[in-house]
C-alpha cells in the first residue's frame, strides 16, 4: 500500500491554474508570431516591389521619351538637364518638359517625298511620257518644245523651268504665272494642263534641281511672227474677229481682278483654225480697284507701253491692258508696230508727234470710230473704250 503523497509533491490549484494561464498565453503569442510571419512576407516585399516598378516604369518611360524626342526633333536640342538633380516624376518641371516634348511633333511637317497622293495636284507625271517633236521658240526661262502626250496622242507644248542658274530656286516669275493660270479658264486664254519634270522621283532633286516643263495646249503660230513673215494677209473680218476674242480674254481677267502688264502680239497665240489665245502671264499682277497700292512702271514693251507709264505713274488700272490691245489693233492693219522707239522718252515723242502716214483713210476711219455700229462691230472694244 502506498504512500499518499506529500503536500509538497501535491500541485496546487492555484499553480495549475497559473501554468495554464501561462501556457495559453504562450499559445496565444505563438500564434499571433506565426500570422505575423505569414502576413509578413506578403506585405513589405510587396511595398518594396511596387516602388521598385514605380521607378522602373518611370525610368524607362524617361528613357523613351527621350528616345522619341530625339527621332523626331533630330534638329532640335534637347532641354537641359535642371541643376538641382533630376526632379521627382510629378514635378512641374517635368510635366512642362513631357507636354513640350508630346506637343512639338505637330510642328514637323511630311518629309519631302512623302506628302500624300491626295494632297499632289500636278507633278505625278515625268517628261518621259511626251514625245518631244522639235523646238518651237525660246521663253522667258527656257526653250519651248512641241511634243506629243503617249497616253492621249495629243499634241502640246512643253515650256521648259530650269533650275541650273537659279540661286534662290523656282524662279518668282514662273511661280506667279502658275498661280495666276490656274485661277483662270477662259476660251481665248491658253490653258495650262499641268507640270511635269526630268524626274521619275521627286527626292532626286537634292541631288540635282533638274527641270520643270509647264505643259500647254498646243497653238501653231503666235501674232507676231505671222506678221512679221509676210506670208498671210489680214482682212477686215480677220481683225474684227482677233480683236473680238483677245478683248473678251482680257475683259475676263479683268473681271477676275488681274492685270496682264504684258500684251504684245508674241503673247498672242493663233491655232490653224482661227483661234486667239493669251498668253505669258509672267508679269500679271492681282489688282484691286478699292486699294489704291503702287506697282513697278517697267512693265510692257515699249512700244506697248501706255503715256501714263512712260511719265512714270506707279498707280495704274487695267486701262494699260486696253492701251496695248489699240497698239496690236493699230499693227494689226500696217503689219509692223505703230510706235518704234528706242527710249521712253521717245516713246512719248512718237505718240503725240507722230501721224501714222501707212494707214488710209478708211482704216484710220476705223480706228478712230467708236459707235457700235462700226464696220468693225467689236462691242467689247467699244465697251472697254467707253469703260476707260
Amino acid at each position: 500500500m502506498s504512500a499518499p503523497p506529500s503536500p509538497s509533491d501535491r500541485p496546487s490549484k492555484r499553480s495549475s491554474e497559473h501554468h495554464s494561464a501561462k501556457d495559453r498565453d504562450g499559445k496565444g503569442k505563438d500564434d499571433s508570431l506565426q500570422r505575423d510571419k505569414k502576413k509578413a512576407p506578403t506585405t513589405a516585399p510587396t511595398k518594396d516591389k511596387e516602388k521598385n516598378t514605380g521607378s522602373d516604369n518611370s525610368l524607362s518611360g524617361k528613357k523613351k521619351s527621350e528616345r522619341k524626342a530625339r527621332t523626331l526633333l533630330t534638329d532640335l536640342p534637347l532641354p537641359p538637364e535642371p541643376s538641382g538633380g533630376t526632379s521627382s516624376p510629378h514635378s512641374p518641371m517635368d510635366e512642362k518638359r513631357a507636354q513640350t516634348i508630346r506637343k512639338r511633333p505637330k510642328i514637323c511637317g511630311p518629309r519631302f517625298g512623302e506628302i500624300k497622293e491626295t494632297e499632289i495636284d500636278w507633278g505625278k507625271r515625268c517628261v518621259d511620257k511626251f514625245e518631244i517633236i522639235g523646238i518651237t521658240g525660246e521663253g522667258t526661262y527656257g526653250q519651248v518644245y512641241k511634243a506629243k502626250d503617249k497616253d492621249t496622242a495629243e499634241m502640246v507644248a512643253l515650256k521648259k523651268v530650269r533650275l541650273d542658274n537659279e540661286k534662290e530656286g523656282f524662279p518668282i516669275t514662273a511661280i506667279r504665272e502658275i498661280k495666276i493660270l490656274r485661277q483662270l479658264n477662259h476660251k481665248s486664254i491658253i490653258n495650262m494642263k499641268e507640270i511635269v519634270t526630268d524626274k521619275e522621283d521627286a527626292l532626286d532633286f537634292k541631288n540635282d534641281k533638274g527641270a520643270f516643263y509647264l505643259v500647254f495646249e498646243y497653238m501653231d503660230h503666235d501674232l507676231m511672227g505671222l506678221l512679221e513673215s509676210g506670208l498671210v494677209h489680214f482682212n477686215e473680218s480677220h481683225i474684227k474677229s482677233f480683236m473680238r476674242q483677245l478683248l473678251e480674254g482680257l475683259d475676263y481677267c479683268h473681271k477676275k481682278n488681274f492685270l496682264h502688264r504684258d500684251i504684245k502680239c508674241s503673247n498672242i497665240l493663233l491655232n490653224n483654225k482661227g483661234q486667239i489665245k493669251l498668253a505669258d502671264f509672267g508679269l500679271a499682277r492681282l489688282y484691286n480697284s478699292e486699294e489704291s497700292r503702287p506697282y513697278t512702271n517697267k512693265v510692257i514693251t515699249l512700244w506697248y507701253r501706255p503715256p501714263e507709264l512712260l511719265l512714270g505713274e506707279e498707280r495704274y488700272t487695267p486701262a494699260i491692258d486696253v492701251w496695248s490691245c489699240g497698239c496690236i489693233l493699230g499693227e494689226l492693219f500696217t503689219k509692223r508696230p505703230i510706235f518704234q522707239a528706242n527710249q521712253e522718252l521717245a516713246q512719248l515723242e512718237l505718240i503725240r508727234y507722230e501721224e501714222a502716214r501707212s494707214i488710209s483713210r478708211k482704216q484710220e476711219t476705223l480706228l478712230l470710230t467708236r459707235n457700235v455700229s462700226c464696220t468693225l462691230n467689236i462691242k467689247v472694244f467699244h465697251c472697254l473704250l467707253e469703260k476707260y
